[in-house]
């Protein structure tokens, strides 16, 4: 296993221990994967390493921000997935990003399905995307605490992670 292999298990992983213990992710994980990860990078690869690094960093905050502006993700997320993006560069970032959206959907929707609140969860996104459309005005889609409609999103974060150093995601 490479460095920024266990790098990446290990700040993904963190991620979800801190995120069920505390319902977040933690700034000091954060500055702490970034800053291994840009050594890791600019040791193994130099100055492309580090354009490599600043270019994975920024593509899910680039990305992600109208997610996070509606607050449908939290920033906790946004952060772990540009750490991840820092350490497995453009390529990476984008394929980590894209297999967690794609998990996150099939296991909320399997949650949903599982609690019979599909149709209710429908109904409240209809409903919050009618009113902010019709007033502009800009509210939390997410409830704080711990509501079973709040997903912790870390778990596809770690799981996308996986599939992509396992060498699913080509």
């Amino acid at each position: 296993m490479t460095v920024r292999c266990g790098l990446m298990i290990a700040v993904s992983l963190s991620a979800v221990f801190m995120d069920f213990l505390m319902e977040k992710v933690k700034n000091e994980l954060i500055l702490t994967g970034l800053a291994a990860a840009i050594v890791c990078r600019l040791l193994e690869e130099g100055v492309y390493g580090g354009i490599s690094f600043g270019a994975g960093v920024m593509i899910p905050i680039l990305l992600l921000f109208p997610l996070f502006y509606f607050r449908m993700i939290g920033a906790g997320d946004i952060k772990l997935l540009s750490v991840l993006g820092g350490i497995s560069g453009i390529r990476g970032s984008l394929m980590i990003m894209g297999s967690s959206l794609a998990l996150g959907a099939v296991l909320s929707l399997a949650f949903l399905i599982s609690c019979g609140s599909l149709q209710e969860r429908i109904s409240y996104f209809i409903s919050y995307t009618k009113d902010t459309v019709l007033t502009g005005e800009k509210k939390p889609y997410l409830k704080k605490g711990k509501n079973p409609e709040n997903f912790h999103f870390t778990v596809p974060v770690f799981l996308g992670t996986m599939m992509y150093l396992g060498g699913i995601l080509l």
